[in-house]
């Protein structure tokens, strides 16, 4: 009998002692699903760092007649804060390298800080409070022009396609919708940009930026994310001067990998491949390669 007692209280004593919580940031909002760094659900504290690589090229005009080759390999550094559980604030600040090269063999090198982003995301409609099958969320920001002006050896700047920015305060304004069905996640997103006049009175053209993805994510570790993305550049122009070259329209399709190989780390892997290019002025956008790494706090 003392034997039973002994054990029963034993058992109760074990039960009472308090234990330390374990719970990733994406269970702490009821949502297990892996998310790259801007499509996170939110939650009141939430804190999440990423640093994303992405390495591309353009060239623009006739091969062996007045080709212009640049060439990017660009790091973004991010952060992101949710002081309230409808609230987001960012900010990114991308480190780019830069070559641009003319036709002539002479070239151009620049490497530094571009202009960084800041942004609130409001989150403007959820259809519950926890574990939301359904968010609705408005974003308003601006590029700033945090870019230095690049110059040679001999001190003059470096031609406007070899600067690592406009040098312009742009503002943005974006509208996201995503949905959530078990393995499943669906995200519709819209964002336009309204650029204003920078360095030598260069203006880019205003842009609007889509995309239209969706992820399954068939274990807790791991995701794959189809997506396209697609970009509608006005004409730009140079002190007034009208410059059509580079407007128009490009998508991608964007199959990516996320996976998470500790608790609060994402880690994305993916490829931006162009599929439609509707730009004037004979110009060729090379494949985006693309690699991420977030980590929540």
């Amino acid at each position: 009998m003392w034997k039973s007692c002994l054990a029963t209280a034993l058992l109760a004593a074990t039960l009472l002692v308090p234990l330390e919580g374990r719970a990733c940031a994406t269970c702490a909002c009821g949502d297990p699903t892996l998310t790259s760094m801007g499509t996170e659900q939110p939650f009141a504290g939430r804190l999440r760092f990423a640093n994303q690589v992405r390495a591309w090229g353009l060239t623009t005009g006739q091969d062996a007649v007045d080709a212009v080759s640049l060439r990017e390999l660009r790091m973004d550094l991010s952060v992101a804060y949710a002081p309230l559980s409808w609230l987001f604030l960012s900010a990114t600040l991308p480190l780019q390298t830069r070559s641009l090269q003319q036709v002539s063999l002479a070239r151009e090198t620049a490497w530094g800080p571009g202009d960084m982003e800041v942004g609130a995301k409001i989150f403007v409609y959820r259809d519950r409070a926890f574990s939301p099958d359904h968010l609705v969320g408005l974003l308003v920001g601006a590029r700033l022009p945090t870019s230095p002006t690049v110059r040679d050896a001999d001190g003059r700047p470096l031609s406007l396609d070899a600067q690592l920015g406009t040098g312009s305060l742009d503002p943005l304004l974006g509208l996201s919708y995503s949905t959530f069905r078990g393995d499943w996640s669906f995200l519709a997103s819209a964002t336009g940009y309204l650029p204003t006049r920078g360095r030598e009175g260069f203006r880019a053209g205003a842009s609007l930026r889509t995309t239209l993805a969706a992820q399954l994510q068939p274990g807790p570790r791991w995701a794959l994310r189809l997506a396209v993305d697609s970009r509608l550049e006005g004409p730009s122009d140079l002190r007034g001067v009208p410059d059509p070259v580079g407007s128009g329209v490009l998508a991608f399709v964007s199959p990516d990998v996320l996976f998470s190989p500790v608790t609060d780390v994402v880690v994305e892997l993916g490829v931006r491949v162009p599929v439609l290019n509707l730009l004037h002025g004979n110009v060729r956008q090379s494949p985006i390669l693309q690699a991420a790494v977030a980590y929540d706090l």
